[in-house]
């Protein structure tokens, strides 16, 4: 399995990004990457890709990083709508691609095994994601920044945090043991049967546990409590349609389980540090294109100045 490595010493530099959206019968024309990397989290799919002599299919929650100096196109038509999010950035170190055993490589980042020292992360060139949506909101955050201080640049650590993130997902999937297997089973049975009324009593007797023993369980698990990863679970939902929907307020807090707007307000600032409304204006100005928008955007000189060569993107070479 080919595995990109990404050192955290320094972050890395965006370059470039947004929302693509096309109709059936597309596929993508024929690049070449000459010193930035392409994170891709499709949305609607599938979407076939071709990088070198590998062939991918990408299809929703799923994640495919696209190396430098490498020739890709899409080898087939998508048969719907497609949808996804794309992200350029550079890293500041010369990086590598390695082949390495899934399970031999998960043993490894989990014994920390020269890794720390290096601060040095592993990413496959596919995987799907099962957490998509702190993904989807954190891509769409990096992609809303437009408003830069001139002596930072927050979208460099955003994509940073980005990577870790996806990171941590990976390779946090879940393990044998039978604490962590079951609480996986009731996260995906809580996100399934979400409601309002939805209790910590009712999941408590689903999962055939005391309430108290399940609480102390998924804090070990999880780091929150059974009420704490419900209410986080609602958030995450006003979140992406705040940001995907024209919905008003009360319909996202209706959508979203909560019985009441105003404790839904009051939760979500809790949660985010800011309002519904501040939540959406400050995250809904994405760059969003199509197969007859395509951006060629110059290298900016701060990342010219931190990387010793890097070509001009975009064309293929003769």
């Amino acid at each position: 399995m080919l595995f990109s490595t990404f050192t955290m010493e320094k972050t890395l530099l965006y370059y470039k990004g947004g929302e693509f959206l096309a109709h059936k019968g597309w596929h993508h024309r024929r690049m070449y990457h000459k010193g930035d990397y392409e994170l891709i989290l499709c949305i609607k799919g599938p979407i076939y890709l071709q990088i070198g002599d590998m062939r991918y299919t990408l299809n929703a929650h799923e994640v495919l990083i696209i190396p430098p100096f490498t020739t890709f196109y899409g080898y087939q038509d998508s048969p719907g709508d497609v949808d996804f999010y794309w992200v350029h950035f550079f890293s500041q170190h010369k990086e590598d691609t390695l082949e390495a055993d899934e399970g031999d490589l998960t043993e490894q980042v989990k014994a920390n095994k020269n890794t720390a020292k290096k601060r040095q992360i592993f990413l496959p060139r596919t995987f799907k994601l099962d957490d998509y949506e702190q993904a989807t909101i954190l891509i769409h955050q990096i992609l809303s920044i437009h408003n830069e201080l001139s002596f930072i640049e927050e979208r460099d650590y955003l994509v940073s945090a980005l990577l870790i993130q996806l990171y941590k997902s990976y390779f946090n999937r879940p393990d044998s043991s039978e604490d962590s297997s079951r609480i996986n089973n009731l996260k995906e049975w809580i996100r399934a049967n979400m409601s309002s009324t939805l209790t910590v009593a009712e999941i408590a007797d689903r999962s055939h546990l005391n309430p108290d023993y399940l609480t102390r369980l998924f804090k070990h698990c999880t780091g929150m409590t059974t009420l704490q990863y419900l209410n986080h679970v609602k958030i995450e939902v006003a979140i992406l349609l705040l940001i995907r929907t024209d919905m008003s307020i009360k319909q996202i807090a209706d959508n979203s389980y909560f019985n009441d707007p105003k404790v839904f307000m009051r939760r979500f600032k809790s949660e985010t540090g800011l309002s519904p409304t501040e939540y959406r204006k400050s995250y809904n100005l994405i760059h969003l294109n199509n197969p007859h928008v395509d951006p060629q955007i110059p290298i900016p000189k701060r990342i010219a100045d931190s990387i010793d060569y890097i070509p001009e993107n975009g064309d293929i070479p003769e």
